[in-house]
């Protein structure tokens, strides 16, 4: 059928978005999920607000409660940083859709290592910049050749996007790197996301109180557990708060998820737990599917495995037939047909992974 209405030419070269898919009662290790879940305490304090009149779901999000999560999450950071250096968003994919309006237009370039999250070229594409793909060492860990990325920053570069831990390798970038890209690029935003960082052993957030063109992203989805709520924040530049509540769009938080969010910084115990079960049982995913593939050091919440010999759409579909979802890593630009990406889950459900793929691999 004909398109009545001209649509933007610059969504001809942009692929819609392939998430982790849902089938109804199998175990989902595809979207990096909390297997715990949110905290009790934060399911609680929804109800009460809701049933005590505190959060009256007929008016829009009161400006005080975003305040108060910014609080909160300045006490969380404790690294000197203050509330204009914060910014929230409706995950982090509605933050990084407001930066990318602020820094990106026609004939603009951004630099992207892959394999790496989506989202940051199709946000670029769709604003009419151009992205200029840097492809990671595929070695041992996916390293990015900070050479050859710092080479290929030019006068139209102004975005640099370093996920770290990345997804879907898994891998860190050392903070001796990431000064020399900044310093290396003074008219680019490097922009830090550091979506899985609570499994991770450090942070790179200090960064944002000591150079002007970086930031860093976080998310409530993953180590909280309230992806299906959408909130995500940055740590920015004071110079970067105003150009950034000028592109954002109002309300873009709703009231449910900033009172989640609260309660969720605040149970500093679901969080140790969250993070716990994920350091213990990454090494049982590692040390086991190592015996039958090759399987890439990680400071996610997710191992990477290249199955080869065999596809990644084969050892996909053998899983999906056993009733567990893991990501087929095929529609990552820059990786291949071999790699896929397992969610670490509870002792159960990777014992069911490991039993799984070392059937499939004999």
């Amino acid at each position: 059928m004909q398109v009545p209405v001209p649509v933007s030419p610059s969504l001809e070269e942009v692929e819609e978005y392939k998430p982790g898919k849902l089938v109804k009662g199998a175990i989902k290790l595809s979207s990096n999920e909390n297997p715990l879940g949110p905290s009790p305490k934060v399911i609680r304090e929804i109800v009460e607000s809701i049933e005590e009149g505190k959060l009256n779901l007929s008016v829009y999000p009161w400006g005080r409660k975003e305040e108060e999560l910014r609080d909160e999450i300045l006490s969380y950071i404790s690294l000197g940083v203050v509330k204009e250096n914060i910014v929230i968003g409706a995950g982090v994919d509605g933050v990084l859709d407001t930066l990318v309006k602020i820094f990106i237009a026609d004939d603009v370039v951004a630099l992207i290592p892959i394999p790496t999250f989506s989202l940051y070229e199709s946000l670029v594409k769709i604003a009419g910049g151009t992205p200029r793909y840097i492809k990671r060492k595929r070695g041992k860990d996916f390293s990015i050749p900070v050479k050859e990325l710092i080479s290929s920053y030019s006068e139209r570069t102004r975005m640099i996007f370093i996920s770290s831990p990345n997804n879907p390798t898994g891998n860190c970038i050392s903070e001796d790197e990431v000064r020399e890209i900044i310093e290396s690029v003074p008219a680019a935003m490097v922009v830090i996301d550091e979506a899985y960082v609570e499994f991770a052993d450090s942070s790179l957030v200090k960064l944002v109180t000591e150079y002007a063109n970086v930031l860093i992203l976080r998310t409530f989805s993953k180590a909280f557990g309230l992806a299906g709520l959408r909130v995500g924040y940055a740590v920015i530049p004071e110079w970067l708060a105003s150009p950034y509540k000028k592109v954002s769009m109002p309300f873009s938080v709703n009231s449910i998820a900033l009172t989640a969010a609260i309660a969720a910084l605040r149970d500093k115990e679901h969080l140790r737990r969250s993070v716990e079960l994920v350091k213990h049982e990454r090494p049982f995913l590692e040390e086991n599917l190592q015996r039958f593939f090759t399987v890439y050091p990680s400071k996610a919440n997710f191992v990477f495995v290249d199955v080869s010999p065999l596809k990644s759409y084969e050892v996909y579909d053998a899983l999906m037939k056993k009733g567990i979802t893991v990501r087929d890593c095929s529609s990552f630009r820059g990786a291949g047909d071999s790699l896929i990406r397992i969610t670490v889950g509870t002792r159960e459900q990777n014992e069911k992974v490991v039993d799984v793929l070392k059937g499939i691999s004999l």
